[in-house]
């Protein structure tokens, strides 16, 4: 897939917006450097302001994602993790759970991006996609479709982080296949009990180690695939959010 790359004569363009509302400020009776300035700050500063808090969160975000891949490519330190009761199969499972965290996450700032582009005003509880909806301005919008799109896109991410966290249910079959055979040889080895040989001729630990590395191989495939579609989405979010957002702003000034 191409990815679609973020406009960067619009991205200049709105950050020295930015930049150039916010000038002066330093300059007001009232400026602390110990203290918020927010108040200071013309109707176009703050609202550009907010905005560009979003637009560095959600991209924050991105970046953690890549780092995700990068933690999973390798197993660094595998006797320390060991020692520590850290395996492939629980090593690969925390990145997975951040990778669904981070994504669902995402999709709630872009519902909030939304709501302060538009200025719809709703509290971040009551930042949903029905409220949203509800807005004339915002529910026939390009940046509220593009979110409906992404929330599609990872409708079984999201599900899967909601069990994470509020059932603290990490589901995964492949996972639980290898993890009983895996927990029996760590156990053998641990506790220096001999190992029943049928059970080694059935599950060859050179072949249990093999599954694993495959497992972990395509965990990180899903995550890096999964991590290309949200920064298309990104992309083009922004690419359509901005200029309104740059066009608010000029009317505030």
């Amino acid at each position: 897939m191409e990815e679609t790359e973020i406009d960067k004569e619009l991205f200049r363009d709105f950050l020295d917006l930015v930049h150039k509302s916010q000038e002066g400020v330093t300059k007001h009776p009232e400026f602390s450097f110990d203290k918020n300035n927010f108040h200071l700050l013309s109707p176009q500063a703050q609202y550009l302001q907010k905005v560009s808090r979003y637009k560095s969160r959600i991209y924050d975000l991105l970046d953690d994602l890549d780092k995700v891949e990068v933690f999973l490519r390798r197993f660094p330190m595998k006797k320390f993790y060991e020692d520590n009761d850290i395996d492939h199969l629980n090593y690969t499972k925390y990145h997975t759970e951040v990778f669904y965290h981070k994504i669902s996450t995402l999709l709630d700032l872009l519902k909030l991006m939304v709501n302060e582009v538009f200025e719809a005003r709703l509290s971040e509880r009551r930042c949903t996609w029905d409220n949203l909806n509800k807005i004339t301005s915002i529910k026939d919008s390009a940046p509220i479709k593009i979110v409906g799109f992404f929330h599609k896109s990872f409708k079984d991410v999201i599900f899967a982080r909601n069990l994470n966290t509020h059932r603290g249910i990490f589901s995964d079959s492949k996972r639980d296949d290898l993890s009983l055979p895996l927990m029996i040889y760590k156990n053998s080895e641990k506790f220096d009990m001999d190992l029943d040989e049928r059970y080694k001729t059935l599950m060859p630990r050179f072949i249990l180690d093999y599954q694993i590395r495959e497992y972990k191989k395509n965990k990180l495939n899903f995550i890096k695939q999964g991590n290309m579609v949200a920064r298309q989405y990104i992309n083009i979010f922004m690419n359509f959010t901005l200029p309104i957002a740059v066009n608010t702003a000029k009317q505030k000034a």
